[in-house]
């Protein structure tokens, strides 16, 4: 839980938001709707679409959906390519007072959890 947290304090997340909703916009746009008609159709403020389409605001699941739906999309539609978000070094950074095998055992673990990376890549690794 410790490293999660760790993760995901350094990791920033607005990148994913913001490929999110220039998807949004992409496919509102390729209907020809305005956001203020998609927006009536999601029962939200044009000012709110606006927000998500620029990535300003965080959406949760069940919006997503009601904008897949909205939009005659599947929710994974809306959801950009797994390269957007990567585990880079600097995504990932480790705490300095770990000794080498401390390192590698965390650079493992998260490795095993990036499909971004081929097996045997080196991660975050100390030059």
């Amino acid at each position: 839980m410790l490293l999660v947290r760790h993760v995901m304090d350094h990791m920033s997340l607005e990148p994913l938001y913001r490929s999110v909703g220039s998807v949004i916009r992409a496919k509102r746009r390729h209907r020809d709707w305005t956001q203020e008609e998609l927006a009536l159709k999601l029962m939200i403020s044009r000012g709110t679409l606006a927000n998500i389409e620029a990535g300003r605001q965080r959406i949760f699941i069940h919006q997503l959906y009601a904008i897949a739906a909205a939009l005659e999309l599947k929710p994974i539609d809306l959801l950009p390519p797994p390269t957007v978000v990567t585990s880079t070094p600097e995504a990932f950074p480790l705490p300095e007072n770990l000794n080498a095998q401390q390192r590698e055992q965390l650079a493992s673990l998260i490795q095993s959890a990036d499909t971004t990376h081929a097996p045997g890549d080196k991660i975050n690794e100390k030059k």
